[in-house]
């Protein structure tokens, strides 16, 4: 028999017993859908961990004032600020790592503008901030020189308080006020989005001095800040960075070595390629439960497939009385075979983009696809068809004409 005519007689089989053929592939289409889901989630977690570093900056260490303690009881973490202008000069000047720095002081503050209001984080900071953070301007610009000296009350501002104070308008040159202090707005960021704990977007930022002077001068009083955030040269000193800036303040706040410390070091890419880590583990975890279910989808079809040669051996002894050969039911059984596979393989193709699409709309879930997946799935799910309906297939081969006609 030709290629043509087992195909024919194969699909001819497969459509005589349709509704057996559609449950035996419901195996394949969950174990190829249930991979190409925990593929999509993995790589979408992925991608969202990286753009939440971009977000926050590559290579930066986040230096913060901590909660200072009284015979063992913590005083909360404005009881002192333990960080100056001073330390940031040390720790520029003796760690060469360190490519920048920007100091910062902040609080939250209900602001007044265009007749509405709105309670969002104010941080007083230099332009250093900018570049560290990754800020690019919509509108407007960066403080100028003498505005961050002279302490001028400017703003800039993010666009979540675009939205809640003016709309869609322009916000340039209108007037803002924070904790009653008036400021010209200067400049509007580009939208940053949001990460699982804090709105990028909703902040504004004023020069440091200017912070210092009317907004928070009983909290941060002369030279102390709240936090400040360090810009490593690079990726690969990050930890020994880390380390140095620990020794340079304990020397700075006399603390020993075993001391609690007035301070903490906070690495945020460290933090999230954790998370990712934890995100791709369980990404495989689940992939490999949708992999096992492929099997188990692969040990129905040897089922059925035996099933339906015990059911068909009168005809199998037909065929061979009449000249067709072992390789042609061989080959006729593979085909059964490989086509339930390749119908369960295309289904679960088609169900697992619309779960990956129905997801990603509908509950706002970051999910990416990945074609390799859906590559590796079409060609394991057929590999499932050929290695678990190899034994059914030679089964039926190997039947002896006569006793296949006798059979009843």
């Amino acid at each position: 028999m030709s290629l043509t005519d087992l195909i024919y007689l194969s699909q001819k089989s497969l459509r005589s017993n349709i509704l057996r053929s559609v449950l035996t592939s419901l195996g394949i289409i969950i174990g190829v859908s249930s991979v190409i889901t925990m593929i999509s989630i993995g790589t979408g977690a992925r991608l969202e961990v990286e753009q939440q570093i971009e977000r926050f900056g590559s290579n930066n260490l986040i230096l913060r004032a901590q909660s200072s303690n009284s015979r063992g009881v913590s005083m909360g973490n404005n009881s002192v600020n333990s960080l100056t202008l001073k330390d940031m000069e040390a720790l520029k000047n003796e760690i060469p790592a360190i490519s920048a720095i920007a100091p910062n002081v902040s609080l939250s503050s209900q602001v007044i503008a265009n007749g509405n209001n709105w309670l969002t984080s104010v941080t007083g900071t230099t332009n250093e901030q900018f570049n560290l953070s990754n800020w690019k301007f919509e509108l407007g610009r960066e403080f100028q020189e003498d505005e961050l000296v002279s302490g001028s009350r400017v703003a800039i501002i993010g666009k979540t308080v675009q939205k809640n104070l003016f709309g869609e308008d322009n916000p340039i040159d209108e007037v803002i006020r924070i904790n009653k202090v008036p400021f010209t707005i200067i400049g509007l960021l580009d939208a940053k989005g949001g990460t699982a704990w804090a709105d990028l977007d909703d902040t504004i930022i004023v020069p440091l001095k200017t912070a210092k002077q009317r907004l928070v001068a009983k909290k941060f009083p002369g030279d102390e800040i709240r936090q400040m955030t360090i810009n490593v040269s690079s990726s690969d000193l990050l930890f020994k960075t880390e380390a140095d800036i620990d020794t340079v303040m304990r020397k700075l706040h006399k603390i020993s070595a075993n001391g609690n410390p007035d301070f903490v070091i906070r690495n945020y890419a460290q933090f999230l390629n954790a998370r990712q880590e934890s995100s791709r583990v369980m990404s495989i975890l689940l992939a490999t439960v949708a992999g096992i279910s492929l099997i188990v989808g692969g040990i129905g079809i040897m089922n059925i497939m035996l099933v339906t040669v015990t059911e068909r051996t009168k005809e199998i002894g037909v065929c061979m009385s009449v000249g067709a050969k072992k390789r042609d039911v061989l080959l006729q059984f593979l085909i059964e075979s490989l086509m339930i596979s390749l119908i369960g393989g295309c289904l679960g193709i088609a169900l697992g983009l619309g779960v990956i699409f129905g997801v990603s709309e509908y509950f706002n879930w970051k999910m990416s696809l990945d074609y390799m997946s859906l590559v590796l799935s079409f060609v394991f799910s057929s590999s499932i068809g050929v290695i678990f309906g190899f034994y059914p297939a030679r089964k039926a081969a190997s039947l002896n004409p006569i006793d296949a006609l006798r059979y009843e």
